[in-house]
């Protein structure tokens, strides 16, 4: 129960930031593209009258889907703005003299205490 209660507590309470990287952001326009670009080509077989004859339409799909994924990328990577710099800027200023408390945990996963973490300088 103790384990439990302090994996409930180390969760809540410790905050951590992850940044996404621009190349990810732009690899990942680009496949969810490819991929809803193939789903459409293959679904406008359903509309063919010989779908066998036609299956240049799923290749036709994924290329624009990758062109689409690829503007889209453009425009998120680019156009717009990073919202992390400015919330990092906003909660440094905002915690500056807030205490973060935290649980203490040994390497038995067995609770310890806690911890206390406070900002007084920020440069």
């Amino acid at each position: 129960m103790k384990r439990v209660v302090a994996a409930i507590m180390a969760t809540l309470l410790i905050s951590s930031q992850v940044k996404a990287e621009p190349a990810k952001e732009f690899l990942m326009s680009c496949i969810y593209g490819t991929l809803a670009g193939t789903v459409v080509g293959a679904a406008s077989l359903a509309t063919a009258d010989k779908p066998s004859d036609k299956l240049q339409r799923i290749a036709r799909g994924a290329s624009l889907g990758l062109y689409a994924g690829i503007l889209l990328g453009l425009y998120v990577v680019y156009a717009v703005p990073d919202e992390n710099e400015q919330l990092d800027e906003v909660l440094s200023q905002d915690a500056a003299l807030k205490p973060m408390f935290y649980p203490i945990i040994n390497e038995d996963m067995k609770f310890e205490g806690a911890g206390v973490n406070m900002t007084l300088l920020n440069f």
